[in-house]
């Protein structure tokens, strides 16, 4: 499991206090011991152009922070809208495959149809959703299966059956989508440059010199946690499907279970 999840596992405020407290702690201790050996009126001399390069610092790193906001942004709301398509697919498969006029396919495409729901629910439980996961793909492969072997006897039947193939296909392509957001995180590298980037920007304030050393510190101490709730924010939306901002599971499956046991 990845530092990211550990940190997923935990409440929001539990998290974020512990992002935060590393950040703010670390810019302390990093400016103690700048202060220590570079006292404050050797740093105040050089304030004018430190000024200006952290200027300059500053806006990189938040172009950097900006860019990757938006870009875990845009794919958690992909996720989700993949999300929502998977349901309402699913609830129009249902609903062509209970009204197909072949009462014998109608009835075997709608047992292999709650068979993958029954596999794809299954999934929401954490012990067991690597095995459900491999148990509804090989339902909807079934699936597929058994829709090869339908044959239309009339031109009905025949737009219902092509629907069908449709729906399936997308649902197909719909769920693999959300486990691909699953498993999917940004690059190692954008992870150095947003980390290296934060280290740098907290270590530069430590070069400035301030008359009031604790004003200095909470100066300090704000940015550090600024960047660290940044931090967590990339983190949660880089996770769509943990922590506790979630794009959630498809509610068509459950509905299409619930219509099912209330029909006789």
């Amino acid at each position: 499991m990845s530092l990211s999840a550990h940190l997923l596992a935990l409440p929001q405020w539990v998290a974020i206090f512990l992002l935060v407290a590393i950040a703010v702690l670390f810019s302390i201790a990093g400016f103690l011991v700048v202060h220590r050996f570079i006292p404050a009126e050797v740093r105040r001399i050089h304030n004018d152009v430190a000024g200006f390069v952290f200027a300059t610092l500053g806006v990189t790193y938040g172009v950097l922070l900006a860019f990757v906001v938006l870009v875990v942004w845009e794919q958690f709301n992909d996720a989700k809208a993949n999300v929502e398509n998977e349901s309402s697919v699913a609830m129009v498969l249902y609903k062509n495959v209970t009204t197909y006029p072949d009462e014998a396919a109608s009835r075997a495409m709608k047992e292999g149809l709650l068979k993958y729901v029954h596999q794809a629910v299954e999934e929401q439980h954490p012990m067991s959703a690597e095995q459900s996961a491999r148990g509804s793909a090989a339902a909807l492969n079934q699936l597929l299966a058994l829709l090869d072997g339908v044959v239309p006897d009339s031109a009905h039947e025949q737009i219902l059956y092509t629907q069908i193939l449709q729906n399936l296909n997308e649902l197909s392509k719909y769920r693999n989508l959300r486990h691909q957001a699953t498993h999917e995180e940004l690059p190692s590298v954008v992870w150095i440059g947003v980390l290296a980037g934060a280290i740098i920007t907290i270590g530069f304030t430590f070069l400035f010199g301030t008359e009031n050393f604790w004003a200095h510190i909470v100066m300090m101490s704000l940015l550090a946690a600024l960047i660290a709730i940044v931090i967590y924010v990339v983190i949660e939306m880089d996770h769509p499907t943990r922590g506790s901002v979630t794009i959630g599971f498809p509610e068509g499956y459950s509905r299409i279970l619930e219509m099912a046991e209330a029909k006789p």
